[in-house]
C-alpha cells in the first residue's frame, strides 16, 4: 500500500471563528488595559488634589503659628480686649461667649433637628396629599441647607432679636418690650456719703427715666436693705451732716437720679434684642438642616431586617423606633453634630448680624439678654487692625479657637463612641 504524499502547497486557512475570537480577545483586553490605564490616572488626579488640599492647609497652620506662637501665654487665654493696650489684650470673654452661644444652639437644634429627622423617615404619611406635603417639607430642607449663612443672621436679627416690633421697638438705655423675670429696676441717686456712694429708689413708673427727691422717700442700699432717705437743703443754713453713717443716707434737694435696673441671670424679655441668646437661636437655625439631612440618612441606613424583627416581636411603631432604629442610628447622628457644632462655632456673619461687632466686653454673659462677644468675630476684628500686635493676636487667636473645636469635636467623638459600644 503506497501512503499519502505530504501536501507541499499553502498552509490551510485559520477559520473564521478563530480569527473574529482572537480580535474580540485582543479587543477586550485593549479595553481592560485602557480602562486600568484610566483608573490609575484618576486614582493618582485624586491622591494629588488630596495632597495639593493637605499642603494648603499645612502651610496655613504653619503661617498661622509662625505668625502667633509668641502670644500663646496666659494673658491671651485670661485678659480682654484692650485698645489702649494691646500687649494685655486677651479672648477669655470670648471663649466664654462662643461656648455660650454653642449651648445654646445644641439645646436648640439638636433634639428639634433629631426629632425632625425621626419624624420624616419614620413616620411617613400613607395619605397621597400628605406626601406631596412630606416631599415638599424634604426639598425645602435639602435647599435650605445650602442658604448663606448671613440670610440667616437677617432672619435671627428681624424673628428673635426685634420679633418684628410686635412687643415694642428695642430702645437704648430704655426699657423695651415686655420684661418676663429677672429684673428690678431702680433710681440710682448720689448721697452726701462722697466717693460716688449711692442709693437706690424703687422705681414705679418704667416710662419716667429720672427721678427728683425733693422729701424723705424710702430706699434701699446695695445690698437691698431698707433704708430711710433725709434731704439736706443747703439754702436752709443747716449744716451738712457730718456722720459718715448719716451722710450715706442723706441726699441734696432736688437730687437727681437716673434709671437702673438690677438683674440675675435669669432675667428674660421679650423680644430678645441683642442677646446671646438670640445668636444661639439664630445659629441653631444655620445648622437645623445640617443635623435634619444627617440623622436622616443614618436612619435610612438602618436595616429594614431590625424594623421587621421588631415588628414581628409585637412591638409598636414608637417601640420600633426608639428600642432599634434610633439606637442603631446614634453614630451616625452624632457624626452629623459633630459637624454642624464645628460650622457653628466658626459662624461670625450671623453673629456680626445679630449682635453687632462690639468686642470692647470684659466678662462673660451675666444673664440671658446679655450680649457677648465670640472668638471667630473678636479674630475678624483683630485681623482688621493696622498694629503688628494685633495681627499676632488675630494668628494666636486662630490657635485658640481651632483647640477649641478639637476639644469640642473629641468630647463629642468620645460620646460617640461610647454609645456605639453600649
Amino acid at each position: 500500500m503506497s501512503s499519502a504524499a505530504p501536501t507541499t502547497g499553502s498552509p490551510m486557512p485559520i477559520p473564521e471563528s478563530i480569527r473574529l475570537g482572537a480580535s474580540a480577545t485582543k479587543e477586550s483586553t485593549d479595553n481592560s488595559n485602557r480602562r486600568r490605564r484610566t483608573s490609575k490616572l484618576f486614582y493618582l488626579l485624586c491622591i494629588a488634589i488630596s495632597m495639593l488640599s493637605v499642603l494648603v492647609l499645612v502651610v496655613l497652620l504653619v503661617s498661622i503659628v509662625y505668625q502667633g506662637h509668641s502670644r500663646l501665654t496666659p494673658t491671651l487665654i485670661k485678659g480682654s480686649h484692650s485698645a489702649l493696650a494691646p500687649e494685655t489684650s486677651g479672648m477669655y470673654p470670648a471663649i466664654i461667649g462662643s461656648i455660650s452661644i454653642c449651648a445654646v444652639c445644641a439645646i436648640a437644634a439638636l433634639p428639634l433637628g433629631i426629632g425632625t429627622a425621626i419624624f420624616l423617615e419614620e413616620f411617613k404619611p400613607s395619605n397621597r396629599y400628605l406626601q406631596y406635603l412630606h416631599g415638599f417639607i424634604n426639598l425645602n430642607i435639602s435647599n435650605l441647607a445650602g442658604v448663606p449663612s448671613i440670610v440667616y443672621g437677617l432672619l435671627g436679627l428681624s424673628l428673635f432679636v426685634f420679633m418684628f416690633n410686635i412687643f415694642g421697638q428695642i430702645q437704648v438705655n430704655e426699657s423695651s418690650g415686655t420684661e418676663i423675670m429677672g429684673v428690678e429696676r431702680f433710681y440710682q441717686v448720689l448721697t452726701l456719703g462722697g466717693g460716688g456712694h449711692t442709693i437706690l429708689v424703687p422705681q414705679t413708673d418704667n416710662a419716667q427715666p429720672t427721678i427728683q427727691i425733693s422729701e424723705p422717700i424710702q430706699a434701699v442700699d446695695r445690698e437691698g436693705n431698707p433704708i430711710e432717705i433725709s434731704v439736706w437743703d443747703p439754702k436752709s443754713g443747716v449744716p451738712k451732716p457730718s456722720d459718715p453713717a448719716v451722710r450715706q443716707r442723706t441726699v441734696r434737694l432736688n437730687q437727681v437720679g437716673g434709671a437702673y435696673a438690677k438683674t440675675s441671670w435669669n432675667y428674660f424679655r421679650i423680644p430678645f434684642g441683642r442677646s446671646f441668646l438670640a445668636a444661639g437661636l439664630t445659629l441653631s437655625l444655620v445648622i437645623l438642616p445640617i443635623v435634619i439631612i444627617a440623622s436622616q440618612e443614618s436612619l435610612r441606613s438602618v436595616s429594614p431586617s431590625l424594623r421587621e424583627a421588631s415588628y414581628g416581636l409585637g412591638a409598636t411603631k414608637w417601640q420600633t423606633v426608639r428600642n432599634v432604629s434610633l439606637p442603631a442610628a446614634m453614630p451616625g447622628i452624632m457624626t452629623g453634630s459633630i459637624l454642624a457644632m464645628g460650622r457653628a462655632i466658626g459662624e461670625a456673619a450671623p453673629i456680626l448680624v445679630v449682635l453687632g461687632a462690639t468686642v470692647a466686653k470684659n466678662t462673660g454673659p451675666q444673664n440671658l439678654m446679655d450680649n457677648v462677644v465670640t472668638m471667630p468675630v473678636l479674630i475678624f476684628h483683630w485681623a482688621g487692625l493696622q498694629q503688628a500686635t494685633y495681627q499676632e493676636l488675630a494668628a494666636a487667636a486662630i490657635i485658640v479657637l481651632l483647640v477649641v473645636l478639637l476639644l469640642m469635636n473629641s468630647i463629642a467623638i468620645y460620646l460617640r463612641q461610647k454609645m456605639r459600644v453600649e
